[in-house]
């Protein structure tokens, strides 16, 4: 063997290792994410899935990938205390996940109203008004004392919403609590089964604030939460936020000036359906308090594809440019609840 082969020999060498611990390191930045079925948020690739896609498309415009596992939610928790998971897409904060989970900013709040059979009061602003009732819930969610310590109001834990909504339509629970946009998704999706079969109150029993969560152990844990915030900031004003989402509108106060302004893109058919501020309006990420809501009033402002105008008129010509039109109100695809079945 010559000296140039044994030259080529420990080059090449070198270069394996350095690839190797290339590959190691990319494989590192993989993040490994759980949640369970929570359609539309959570879901397997190809159905409803919003918080996985945002959270997702944030993470990848930071340049980092992720892996998505279904499991149960109990499962999900144990995962994250042993480490087989990384962190979890969409999560409620509480004293004890903070122990050991560091969480981003809410991305997403989800407002839980009461839903029953038809026929059903549903006007309760509080769990607590539902003594002596059957209440369906899915087991290992962070609903709060509220909801799982309400006097006299018999808790059923289930598997998931889903497994809560056949228990209300079968009659082995009097109420399950949704988020109102998953009740939008129903209502849209199946307009003569849900007329027929459900009512949903129209007040939030229960308000979380939705999180993407990681393990405090892993690498760059803080850093990587901080662009995620950064990218998710970014998505609202560009209008990519409300296409994910499906929604044709979002409301949201993206200048700081107190007053929510409606947001579109016309990357997606999604985008029109008439004026938001005099018809249907926009889905509110966040609900503001009393003490913080808008007192200015000002005329309603757009937001479509990142650019601002002060009146509908020329926001309509942009969508109209477009081609962005739909009827007011329509959603893209299913929420998976089958009511046909029942």
């Amino acid at each position: 063997m010559t000296r140039m082969g044994i030259r080529d020999i420990v080059r090449l060498s070198l270069l394996c290792l350095l690839a190797s611990l290339g590959q190691a390191q990319a494989g590192g930045l993989t993040l490994r994410l759980g949640g369970d079925k929570w359609p539309p948020f959570t879901e397997a690739e190809g159905k409803p899935r919003d918080a996985v896609n945002l959270v997702e498309s944030a993470l990848l415009r930071g340049g980092l990938k992720s892996e998505f596992s279904i499991v149960s939610w109990s499962t999900v928790m144990k995962q994250l205390e042993t480490g087989q998971l990384d962190g979890a897409v969409a999560m409620w904060k509480t004293p004890e996940r903070e122990a050991f989970m560091l969480f981003s900013r809410p991305y997403l709040e989800n407002r839980l109203v009461l839903v029953a059979r038809k026929g059903t009061d549903v006007s309760a602003a509080s769990v607590a008004a539902l003594a002596g009732k059957r209440l369906a819930i899915t087991g290992g969610y962070a609903y709060g004392d509220e909801v799982t310590a309400a006097p006299n109001v018999r808790i059923l834990r289930l598997e998931n919403d889903a497994e809560c909504l056949r228990a209300v339509l079968d009659k082995r629970a009097d109420y399950l609590l949704l988020d109102e946009l998953m009740v939008r998704h129903l209502f849209d999706e199946y307009p003569d089964k849900a007329q027929k079969l459900i009512v949903a109150g129209t007040v939030p029993v229960v308000s979380r604030e939705l999180h993407l969560a990681l393990r405090k152990s892993y690498p760059r844990a803080r850093e990587i939460l901080a662009e995620f915030d950064q990218n998710v900031d970014r998505m609202v004003q560009d209008g990519t936020y409300n296409v994910l989402l499906h929604v044709p509108w979002i409301s949201r106060d993206v200048d700081g000036d107190g007053e929510p302004e409606y947001i579109a893109s016309t990357k997606s058919t999604l985008s029109s359906g008439g004026d938001p501020g005099a018809t249907h309006g926009g889905y509110p990420l966040f609900n503001p308090s009393p003490a913080t809501a808008p007192v200015n009033h000002r005329a309603p402002e757009y937001v479509i594809d990142g650019k601002s105008y002060n009146n509908w008129s020329d926001a309509a010509t942009t969508l109209e440019r477009a081609g962005g039109t739909i009827p007011q109100g329509a959603y893209k695809y299913s929420t998976g609840f089958v009511l046909g079945t029942f």
